[in-house]
């Protein structure tokens, strides 16, 4: 990826010299340093700003723009949301040197005729943006003048929303009539996936999530695998058996029996699975493989999720010193489904969702997976990505499938449903089950791009969401492999 690099004048010291001026600007926390002559002084435009005005948008005032010398333009690289209105803008300026007059030349507007306005003599006169607007900056002694083209740039599609797009659908891998369970997962920077149909059990393997052709080799097991709890951790593969055995692989070519009998396998923690024992009486403890030191079953919190929960995801978080590992939903040991959000710390689990919160409906197998949005800075019309928990998928406790996505920005102590732009697609399917990873992937600028808007970058990488597989709502195998992306992410990079 290459910097584009802009112009933000933060003049700490006008120092005026015979030949040269120097000017330093802040871009990506480091300092860079810009040399003008004495007459590109005399026009130089120091700052540029919309006057704020909460009618037309909050924080207007806050908006940033980019000047650009050597090209002659000045812009706001960060478009402004989609349908603000740009035909009464009033703008701030700043010149390095006085000048003799600042003239704004409007032609092909929507609503203002062609004209031409002084900004040295008309500060407040609006001016309407959606045409063509030159500023033509003349230097006090008359000597020296500079044209800049300005621009307002307004975002025409939704920045801050998933985007499926229909076309970017593909077949799920290994595919094929009579297919009846797939799962995914990544190990150690491979993506391995085991299918069964029933009879045969294949592995695929891939180099990552985005590759369209897998690789294939059918299996001989010596049980029945069940396809839908494979798990791994960075080193090792794990499965139950119909009969809730262990199995471990390495390469999920070769399976080994661990000699321990599960009831359910919840996910992977560090270099271990974590599990639910259930015994003769109806109790359940829980339980891991390789058995860290220290190690003792005990018995299931109240309202555990003995199965059924989402997929565990790993992550570090703020709080605490380890990792912790995090599920949502799934069904507890008196057969009924629950809501809430559990962690787990490497010795104890507990609930970790804000108990006043009735966000999130009772769902078993959803699809958990870390991913972003953007927050808008406070008080500045600037956004920042942050790490977001997504939910997905998963069957209510009324018999349906979800169709909503919650977030969260708390890793799960509190949650929110998406709104219109946070959504699944029409023309996806409901599902359940589903396998959820993000791979990155690179982004070059639109040839048709304006240069003043991808400047010197050319590339950059974009993360894009990959959902693989799941369950429809006849709980047959769903042959699909969705891509979607937070839409702002394949925007050129403001730098």
């Amino acid at each position: 990826m290459t910097n584009r690099t802009t112009l933000y004048i933060i003049l700490a010291m006008l120092v005026m010299l015979s030949s040269l001026t120097v000017l330093t600007s802040c871009k990506d926390d480091k300092e860079e340093t810009y040399s003008y002559s004495t007459s590109e002084m005399t026009t130089l435009v120091k700052g540029f700003a919309l006057q704020n005005d909460a009618s037309v948008l909050e924080n207007l005032d806050s908006v940033h723009f980019t000047i650009d010398y050597d090209k002659g333009l000045i812009y706001n690289a960060d478009s402004l949301p989609v349908g603000t209105e740009i035909t009464k803008l009033k703008v701030i300026m700043e010149f390095v040197n006085t000048v003799k007059s600042a003239v704004f030349n409007i032609s092909d507007a929507e609503v203002q005729a062609d004209t031409a306005i002084n900004y040295t003599t008309s500060m407040s006169q609006t001016i309407d943006f959606t045409g063509k607007t030159v500023l033509t900056v003349t230097s006090a002694d008359g000597s020296e003048v500079k044209n800049y083209e300005v621009k307002v740039l307004v975002h025409q599609v939704e920045p801050n929303m998933l985007l499926w797009v229909q076309n970017w659908r593909r077949d799920l891998p290994g595919m094929s009539d009579g297919l009846q369970h797939f799962k995914a997962v990544e190990q150690d920077g491979m993506m391995r996936a085991l299918t069964w149909d029933g009879n045969q059990c294949m592995l695929l393997t891939a180099d990552a999530a985005n590759q369209t052709s897998w690789s294939k080799q059918a299996l001989s097991l010596p049980f029945t695998p069940n396809v839908k709890t494979l798990t791994a951790t960075d080193l090792d593969l794990y499965m139950l058996d119909m009969d809730g055995n262990l199995y471990t692989s390495t390469d999920g070519k070769e399976w080994t029996s661990c000699g321990v009998k599960w009831f359910s396998l919840l996910g992977a923690y560090q270099d271990r699975v974590l599990g639910i024992v259930s015994d003769d009486a109806g109790n359940y403890v829980h339980d891991e493989y390789p058995r860290s030191v220290g190690f003792t079953s005990k018995e299931v919190e109240e309202d555990f999720p003995v199965r059924n929960s989402s997929n565990m995801i790993e992550v570090q978080n703020t709080w605490s010193m380890a990792p912790q590992a995090m599920i949502v939903g799934g069904i507890n040991s008196e057969g009924k489904m629950i809501k809430d959000t559990w962690g787990y710390d490497g010795q104890t689990w507990g609930k970790i969702n804000n108990v006043h919160s009735e966000v999130l409906p009772d769902m078993a197998d959803a699809t958990l997976f870390s991913y972003y949005t953007f927050k808008k800075l406070t008080g500045v019309r600037r956004y920042a990505r942050q790490s977001t928990w997504y939910l997905m998928g998963g069957r209510k406790s009324d018999g349906s499938l979800n169709n909503d996505i919650y977030l969260s920005n708390t890793q799960g102590i509190t949650w929110f449903k998406g709104d219109t732009t946070m959504v699944q697609a029409g023309f996806m399917p409901k599902f359940y089950g589903a396998q959820a990873f993000v791979c990155e992937e690179t982004l070059q600028a639109p040839q048709h791009a304006p240069s003043f808007i991808k400047g010197d970058v050319t590339s950059w990488p974009c993360p894009f969401l990959y959902l693989y597989g799941g369950y429809g709502e006849d709980n047959a195998l769903l042959p699909n492999v969705w891509r979607g992306v937070y839409n702002r992410l394949t925007n050129v990079p403001v730098y």
